[in-house]
């Protein structure tokens, strides 16, 4: 599930430009977002939609980092393939629904 989750925000880091890194291990992940280089009070602004989308379609996150600029995931094991692929498919909504 981790693997899978994984591989679906390096995609969606590949469609948008404002997530700046992928990270974790197994199904702990984060993306880290930056509208630009080096983060900015700005950014957890733009976190804090991307978050708000999220919640408008069922999908809850949480913000973290010392900028509050990262979106931390963290499903249950028993998580199935469909999912993470819906949650992977909410979370490319959001973002480009995000104004930025």
């Amino acid at each position: 599930m981790g693997k899978r989750l994984e591989t679906g925000l390096r995609q969606l880091q590949a469609k948008h430009p404002l997530i700046a890194e992928v990270r974790g291990q197994g199904p702990m992940l984060a993306i880290e977002l930056l509208n630009g280089p080096g983060a900015t009070p700005e950014d957890a602004a733009l976190v804090q939609q991307v978050i708000d989308h999220c919640r408008a379609a069922g999908l809850l996150v949480i913000k973290c980092g010392v900028h509050r600029n990262v979106i931390r995931f963290l499903a249950p094991l028993n998580t199935s393939d469909e999912q993470v692929d819906e949650a992977v498919a909410m979370l490319d909504n959001a973002l480009s629904n995000t104004t930025h």
